[in-house]
């Protein structure tokens, strides 16, 4: 039996080797974030979910969350699945932490269960409160100070991740943190988890 060699053109070599040396992709540095968590003692950041409209709303909702829907249809949606995330994973949430305003405050009950929340008033949104990009000293301390099993996860508003992180996260994006290299620095982001 003869064998028979045929000449593989250039560009089929060359699409071989970037497929094969390609950098890792989103889905591979989310798997790489989910095995961080695994370990434990991390901060997580979420921004809330989808309001109606676009944008940072620029009603105050603070207050009477009760009767209050913040949340979007497709908000509640996503709130829903990123709890089913999470839960898929058996990631051990040790803390949950929301921001007073009724949308951080929804979607963190959506996701996570109403009984597990608790607010923090230093994870409401920083716009119009001074300098955007001041973070505040208790966050700082609480992300300093952590030191239960599992991880804390803290719903907030995407100004404040963003001035922890350097940009605006993407909805049903992620932000795991840890304390800084010295006390009272900024937290370091560790990865970025996509959720949604």
């Amino acid at each position: 039996m003869k064998l028979i060699f045929r000449r593989w053109p250039a560009a089929v070599i060359l699409a071989m080797a970037i497929v094969t040396i390609a950098p890792p992709t989103k889905g591979f540095a989310t798997e790489a974030a989910w095995a961080r968590l695994a370990e434990g003692g991390y901060t997580i950041l979420l921004g809330y979910a989808r309001t109606p409209g676009s944008g940072e709303p620029l009603r105050p909702d603070l207050g009477d969350c009760e009767n209050t829907k913040s949340l979007s249809d497709r908000g509640i949606q996503e709130a829903r699945r990123i709890g089913m995330r999470f839960a898929a994973r058996a990631v051990s949430i040790s803390a949950i932490y929301a921001g007073e305003f009724c949308r951080a405050l929804e979607t963190a009950e959506t996701a996570f269960g109403r009984r597990e929340v608790e607010t923090r008033a230093f994870l409401n949104s920083i716009v119009g409160g001074g300098d955007p990009y001041t973070i505040p000293a208790e966050l700082i301390t609480a992300v300093e100070t952590y030191d239960r099993a599992g991880n804390q996860l803290m719903v907030t508003h995407p100004v404040l991740i963003k001035a922890i992180s350097g940009s605006t996260p993407r909805e049903g994006e992620a932000i795991i943190i840890a304390r800084g290299v010295n006390p009272g620095d900024k937290p370091r982001v560790i990865n970025r988890l996509l959720l949604d």
